[in-house]
């Protein structure tokens, strides 16, 4: 069943068709990104610029359309191990420069100048890393910019000015949507720019672009979306950014149930940043209110696990037995499972979840990719349980 909007149904279409089949992938590295770069510089209209290198030498590239007033800047990867927008901003600009959408004006690149940076930590991408080569998260080198890579979007975004600036990212899939247990598949904010989280006309209008998209996104996430907290963080680039008078906007890209590419959020970034466009120029953002942004559930951290085990009876055979609820997580160089907690759960939801009456020592081959501590947790284990819904 389409979307209810026609144009947004039009837009989802061909958004699917201009996926880069090469970009559904775990894990995104320069190496893989560069070919796709060279094409798009081939394609009338656009402009490309090397602004600089990476603390290793790689290239950190920024492609734009459009001449226009309005300026929206967009980078990607700055935590080398978050791809997914990577592959979102790659299909957004095939979509704007081959098939652009019959919802945006004719002039559109003569209202508008879109600047992205596709790939910011190509060194923590090829080591599947968040920090850079140096080991510094470069979102929290904002004040003292000694990565290579932060001086670099610093003097972007003093240069370009932006209107609007999109922060983009990928959470650890453990997110929940408030209490419930869904996994929060796209994540909004509108970073603070300051301790008392003031909101000034640029950062009204963050929240009402992403209300906007909460909006038009839920119909394909009614209960997936939720809003990230908004502490402040002098640190942080987001926040840095939004207080230079930019409407900032950080995306963070989650989980969806059977999903492990993160397609479903790398399909909705697109919708979501070409809906975002299309209202500044048309400026439908402006009937949502700061009441629509704060009816947006939060993202809550630890409400999911990979595997969890309900109401284990634990009895080592020398101590009173006791009960216990065990979350399990996949380590990220290995994939192995790996105790994360023990204890009462109740409150964290299993992307799949195991009764313990149901399972026994012989029956432990049937959990996938068990390994390292949680194996060897598991095998001390007599399991029994009188139920997995409290």
């Amino acid at each position: 069943m389409s979307h209810p909007d026609v144009a947004i149904a039009d837009l989802n279409q061909a958004v699917e068709a201009m996926l880069w089949p090469q970009l559904d992938d775990a894990h995104l590295t320069y190496e893989v990104i560069a070919p796709i770069i060279e094409r798009l510089k081939q394609e009338p209209g656009i402009r490309a610029e090397t602004l600089g290198h990476s603390y290793l030498g790689t290239p950190i590239q920024r492609l734009s359309v459009g001449q226009g007033p309005v300026v929206v800047l967009a980078w990607t990867q700055m935590h080398g191990d978050e791809p997914t927008a990577t592959a979102a901003v790659l299909d957004w600009l095939r979509l704007l420069l081959t098939q652009p959408p019959a919802s945006l004006p004719r002039d559109w690149q003569q209202q508008l100048t879109l600047h992205v940076i596709p790939m910011l930590n190509p060194d923590g991408a090829a080591q599947s890393t968040r920090q850079n080569a140096q080991g510094i998260d470069i979102n929290r080198d904002a004040l003292a910019q000694q990565s290579p890579e932060g001086r670099l979007l610093w003097q972007q975004v003093q240069a370009l000015q932006p209107t609007v600036a999109f922060n983009l990212h990928d959470q650890n899939p453990y997110y929940a949507v408030g209490d419930t247990d869904t996994p929060a598949t796209i994540a909004f904010l509108a970073p603070a720019y300051h301790p008392k989280k003031h909101v000034d006309g640029a950062r009204l209008q963050a929240k009402q672009l992403i209300a906007l998209m909460k909006d038009k996104l839920s119909y394909w996430l009614p209960q997936g979306i939720a809003r990230y907290d908004d502490s402040y963080s002098q640190r942080s680039f987001g926040d840095a950014i939004a207080g230079t008078g930019a409407s900032t906007i950080l995306i963070e890209s989650g989980a969806h149930r059977d999903d492990p590419h993160r397609q479903v959020a790398r399909r909705l970034n697109v919708i979501g940043l070409q809906l975002a466009i299309e209202a500044l120029l048309n400026g439908t953002h402006e009937q949502y209110s700061l009441a629509d942004y704060y009816g947006i559930p939060a993202n809550t951290a630890d409400g999911f696990c990979d595997i969890k085990l309900c109401n284990v009876t634990i009895d080592d055979g020398q101590h009173s037995a006791y009960q216990a609820d065990i979350c399990l997580v996949k380590a990220a160089s290995t994939q192995s499972l790996l105790i994360d907690f023990v204890g009462d759960a109740r409150t964290v939801h299993g992307f799949r979840d195991y009764d313990a009456q149901k399972l026994g020592l012989a029956n432990l081959c049937a959990l996938p990719r068990l390994g390292g501590d949680g194996q060897t947790l598991l095998k001390s284990l007599g399991l029994h349980s009188t139920n997995c819904n409290r």
